[in-house]
């Protein structure tokens, strides 16, 4: 969102925020200030007095097991199949293993469900040892592995690696683990992190299960917060076992504006970390790494130098600086008139809001005083992940991209010359933007599904095959990763009201815009004639201007 005037990006990115929270908590949290005090963290390892560890399965959301990740893949199930019952057949044939114990009789021992990732991928047992121990590198070889709750996280992983060691004091499994599996195989941050890391060739394991619980990591990070939580926990009592289609970023929309219906408080029917699981799975988490990780890696895999590890760490490292939203305020200010005996006095209240939904774009700062950059601002924007709503003055209209994620522009106010409208439309309007993607998803899934091979990025074959058809069709070299034909579009909205003068200078606008790009944008003939039609631009006012309606030159900058 465009705005000329400085005051409407703090009060639309206040509002919206605002109203996005209060439908997130659902009533649940007393008061607008200090959330944090009002909702602990449900992700969290506790020990009893006794010294009782019974925390186990959230672990399941960190651990990155590899044969789920990898021989469980849903993109491997044969067109027209089920992917969740194709996935679950293989947690099955993993289960059947001669190697792991399968007692028949004795009680149920619920163990079985934190001990099985241990038990299908033997090599995550050394590196939960050396996780725990401290010994692995974080980002760098400066900086540890980070764990949960420190304080008790080795105590937990010395339980969870005496049980994997000597498999045979598990009891019977439950009736449902294969159940219980499959949706971990589906929904766990680490299993689909480290599975989207998979596309990247010559990339070791313990590389790639490291980098996968430091993305899974902020997502543990982003699941404690009380605005999210509150949703989640909301989510959890409506929604059913049937999975709905569709992105994150529409599902989560979607779930919002329901919740709107209704605020009340619900009850909680399921353990948090399991409605974190149906969270991710439901959202599709999945196909929102690897469409994101696909950007990121063609952005920063052109060093010659820089090998794949380095690459990957990178990628990582933008990954994880985004899921957790960037932390903004905006100060709104009452004042209010009160008279008195002698005299009048104004009185002042100012309210800090915290803007995670929609985000001012520009330098800010945070509830604690730290410096937000517009770095950070535009990474956050161009992910998958809140904020949702960017708004800006002028100082976002040039030489910026935010088109990795948004395809919808809003003009609150126009500018005044042509020029600063295009520019505000490039700035979505770019490589491989979000409409160019849909539509290339749209027109090439289905074949690309059909050909993918495991360690594969879906999102390369899709273009490759999207970069065929246009050769093919000797389309222009724009096409498919500038240009794509489809359904879908970059939209322009411009709210204006009837008889101001807004309205007059849209038109005025359009019919400047339509004889600029005559003159400097070289559009094909049929491109040109509908331009004008849609313009309502008389070609006669174009006197002395010298115009060329032949198809353009490869090559030239522009036909004078």
């Amino acid at each position: 969102l465009f705005s000329a005037w400085n005051v409407v990006p703090d009060v639309v990115s206040a509002i919206l925020s605002y109203e996005a929270e209060r439908r997130m908590t659902g009533g649940r949290l007393a008061a607008y200030e200090k959330p944090g005090e009002q909702q602990r963290p449900l992700l969290r390892l506790t020990q009893a007095g006794s010294g009782e560890l019974s925390r186990h399965r959230l672990l399941l959301l960190l651990l990155p097991c590899l044969p789920l990740a990898d021989r469980a893949h849903p993109l491997e199930a044969p067109a027209g199949q089920d992917r969740r019952a194709w996935v679950r057949a293989r947690v099955e044939e993993l289960l059947s293993e001669t190697a792991l114990p399968d007692p028949r009789d004795g009680q149920v021992d619920d163990r079985w469900e934190w001990a099985a990732p241990l038990l299908l991928d033997p090599e995550l047992r050394a590196f939960l040892r050396g996780w725990g121990d401290g010994r692995l590198p974080g980002w760098s070889d400066a900086e540890a592995l980070p764990q949960p709750n420190p304080d008790v996280f080795r105590a937990y992983v010395d339980d969870m690696l005496a049980v994997a060691i000597n498999p045979r004091t598990l009891g019977r499994r439950p009736a449902d683990l294969a159940e219980r599996l499959t949706d971990l195989a589906l929904g766990s941050p680490a299993i689909l992190a480290a599975r989207c890391l998979r596309a990247v060739t010559d990339l070791g394991d313990d590389t790639r299960r490291r980098l996968a619980v430091m993305i899974a990591d902020a997502f543990w990070s982003l699941f404690n917060q009380p605005a999210v939580i509150a949703l989640i926990r909301q989510l959890g009592t409506r929604n059913t076992r049937a999975e709905p289609r569709g992105g994150w970023t529409r599902r989560v929309a979607a779930m919002v504006r329901r919740l709107g219906a209704g605020n009340e408080p619900a009850r909680d029917e399921s353990p948090y970390w399991r409605l974190v699981l149906q969270y991710c799975r439901q959202g599709n988490l999945q196909a929102v790494l690897d469409e994101q990780w696909h950007l990121l890696w063609d952005q920063e895999s052109w060093s010659e130098e820089a090998g794949p590890e380095e690459t990957a760490a990178k990628c990582a490292r933008k990954l994880v600086d985004v899921v957790h939203p960037t932390r903004a305020r905006v100060h709104a200010r009452f004042f209010q008139a009160r008279r008195g005996v002698s005299g009048g006095t104004v009185q002042r209240d100012e309210i800090r809001v915290r803007t995670v939904f929609a985000l001012r774009f520009g330098h800010s700062r945070t509830d604690d005083g730290e410096h937000v950059s517009q770095d950070a601002m535009r990474a956050a924007f161009n992910s998958p992940f809140r904020p949702f709503v960017l708004t800006s003055t002028s100082i976002g209209q040039e030489g910026l991209d935010f088109h990795p994620w948004c395809h919808r522009l809003i003009h609150w106010n126009l500018p005044g010359n042509p020029v600063d409208l295009e520019q505000r439309e490039g700035r979505i309007h770019r490589y491989k933007g979000h409409a160019v993607r849909r539509n290339v998803a749209a027109s090439h899934a289905r074949d690309a599904f059909a050909s993918w091979r495991a360690g594969e990025d879906i999102w390369t074959l899709i273009f490759q095959l999207a970069d065929k058809a246009a050769r093919a069709a000797r389309a222009s070299d724009l096409v498919p990763h500038w240009i794509a034909p489809g359904e879908h579009r970059v939209q322009r909205h411009v709210p204006q009201l009837p008889y101001t003068t807004e309205a007059a200078a849209f038109k005025r606008l359009k019919r400047q815009l339509a004889a600029y790009r005559v003159v400097f944008g070289q559009p094909r003939q049929e491109e040109l004639i509908t331009l004008l039609a849609r313009a309502d631009l008389d070609i006669t006012r174009l006197k002395g201007w010298s115009v060329d309606l032949s198809p353009p030159v490869r090559g030239n900058a522009r036909n004078e």
